[in-house]
């Protein structure tokens, strides 16, 4: 399996593509010891989630799974706001959301306990992009390395990253595993 790791400083990044064994000879020279990987139930993302469990083994760092929900689907406002409540059809369009993003971070959980990692999860409800709530999330949660799928279920096909993907590694403030 072949992935990428972004490492951002400042303005300059480097790439780095390692096979295998050899990416971990880097990681392991990094202080890593909390670890985010975004899922979204594509074949990339359920990739990263199994090298980000392998990567949380091996550095003995605490692992988080986050599955975001598109800020396309809903308004913004909540129920408990001062706003209008949601209409009946979005609240359910929200439930749905929520359970396939639970499922989708169980998975994560259930790999993570069959190899013996403890992990966090979370299903965030996302307010102006999948991109900034992967970002933000990393930053209040003091992630030291951030782990997304190469291209997830939008559809759109990019040559070497999705959208998602390519986002996160611009404006994430720690290095960045691109996983295929």
């Amino acid at each position: 399996m072949h992935f990428i790791i972004f490492l951002a400083q400042a303005v300059h990044t480097t790439k780095y593509l390692y096979n295998n064994k050899s990416q971990l000879k880097l990681v392991d020279k990094l202080t890593i010891q909390r670890i985010l990987v975004a899922v979204d139930g594509s074949k990339p993302s359920l990739n990263a989630s199994s090298q980000a469990i392998d990567m949380a083994k091996r550095l003995d760092a605490e692992l988080i799974a986050i599955y975001v929900i598109s800020p396309d689907i809903r308004y913004n406002y909540l129920e408990d706001t001062i706003t209008p409540r949601l209409p009946r059809a979005l609240k359910n369009v929200m439930m749905v959301a929520t359970q396939r993003g639970e499922t989708h971070v169980n998975k994560v959980k259930q790999k993570a306990k069959e190899k013996g990692v403890k992990v966090k999860t979370d299903v965030i409800m996302g307010i102006s992009s999948v991109v900034k709530e992967i970002v933000e999330y990393a930053e209040k949660n003091k992630v030291d390395m951030i782990v997304v799928g190469s291209r997830g279920l939008s559809g759109i096909k990019k040559m070497l990253v999705g959208s998602v993907a390519g986002g996160v590694v611009t404006y994430a403030h720690c290095p960045v595993l691109v996983a295929k």
